[in-house]
């Protein structure tokens, strides 16, 4: 078997060979194999990047939550705020969450 590549090909491929301490050939062939095999599977090049920003995001409502909780903790003491208004932004939170988790979950799929 002959495999070809243009010459920034190559110079990706020896990178990569270099990163894990092989021969471009041998990386080649492990990660040829690894496809085949259905152990490896090929994302697009923005997809971590897509990925990474829906983590931060989801972290980000979390911690939102987590700051509506002791807020409601606070105010409860003084009885400002009702527990029916409280209940709507955590809500509000909660659907934010579960939408992000649906994202999170197309985002995977669409790779697959």
């Amino acid at each position: 078997m002959n495999l070809s590549f243009n010459e920034s090909e190559y110079k990706i491929l020896k990178l990569a060979a270099k990163h894990d301490n092989l021969s471009p050939g041998a990386y080649a062939a492990r990660t040829t194999l690894a496809v085949a095999r259905g152990e490896l599977i090929p994302l697009p090049a923005d997809y971590r990047d897509r990925l990474r920003t829906l983590a931060h995001a989801r972290v980000a409502v979390n911690r939102i939550g987590n700051n509506l909780n002791q807020i409601a903790a606070a105010l409860n003491s003084d009885a400002e705020v009702s527990a029916a208004q409280l209940a709507a932004v955590l809500e509000r939170v909660s659907r934010a969450v579960e939408a992000l988790d649906a994202a999170t979950i197309a985002t995977m799929e669409q790779a697959e």
